[in-house]
């Protein structure tokens, strides 16, 4: 507690009237908007808690567009970005905290019927199958690979929310999705029974909310080692563990 007090001594007094601006993609049950247009998930409250104990103002900007998103990041729209894997090539306008708040299971969704008929060791083995993949999500090399591998059927979309509406239809017949992300669409949209997904992950990640370099300034690396210590603080002390509580999400300590 002494170390984060005296990194917010060391922020300038300015910072705590700057607004910072943080855009991220609706992703129920991690972020989306309420009837009246206001964000609400784990990454809104987990964010909200942060940069209030912080003193530093926030606005949340939630998008269904990931490439939107990036481009917004990437020109200085935003000054964080929410809930973003590590890419390399994401380093060119994104700088990684240190503490990551969720870990990420992906595995491939397909409906129910199909999953004994679909068999997964390796990525070869999907080759017969249609896979739908979103634009702008970070996957595997070797699944991005595949992508541009003409024996291999990939689907391409903008927005992801529509990824399991399309494999109910009939229209791909396999998708790669985090099982939280996945599960809380099928329980919104209420697709109980029709779904499931194989059981090898395609990946286990960690997660973290970042910071753009179109709006880093001097006083970033402060504001980013405060709130480091901040998250971590959260999951000594159980916030961070009572927040996946209270939207049904199962806590893996990232």
């Amino acid at each position: 507690m002494r170390a984060l007090l005296l990194l917010c001594l060391l922020l300038p007094c300015w910072l705590s009237a700057k607004t910072l601006v943080i855009g991220g993609t609706i992703e129920p049950p991690l972020k989306w908007l309420d009837a009246d247009g206001r964000p609400q998930g784990l990454d809104v409250d987990l964010i909200s808690t942060i940069f209030e104990t912080l003193r530093v103002p926030i606005k949340i900007d939630l998008t269904e567009s990931g490439a939107r998103l990036t481009r917004n990041a990437q020109g200085g729209d935003y000054d964080l970005v929410l809930t973003h894997s590590y890419k390399p090539e994401r380093e060119s306008y994104l700088i990684y905290p240190k503490q990551a708040h969720l870990l990420h299971s992906w595995h491939f969704f397909v409906r129910k019927g199909d999953k004994e008929k679909i068999h997964y060791d390796q990525l070869a083995d999907l080759k017969p199958w249609r896979i739908g993949i979103t634009r702008d999500f970070a996957y595997t090399p070797e699944l991005m690979a595949a992508s541009q591998d003409p024996a291999y059927h990939f689907q391409e979309i903008p927005i992801n929310s529509l990824q399991l509406r399309k494999l109910i239809a009939g229209r791909i017949d396999l998708v790669p999705m985090p099982l939280v992300t996945a599960f809380a669409q099928i329980k919104e949209e209420h697709l109980e029974g029709q779904l499931d997904y194989l059981p090898k992950p395609l990946r286990t990640s960690p997660y973290f909310n970042a910071w753009t370099r179109a709006r880093a300034d001097a006083d970033t690396p402060a504001l980013m080692a405060a709130y480091d210590t901040e998250l971590l603080h959260m999951k000594q002390d159980g916030r961070l563990k009572a927040l996946y509580i209270k939207y049904g999400i199962p806590y893996v300590a990232p």
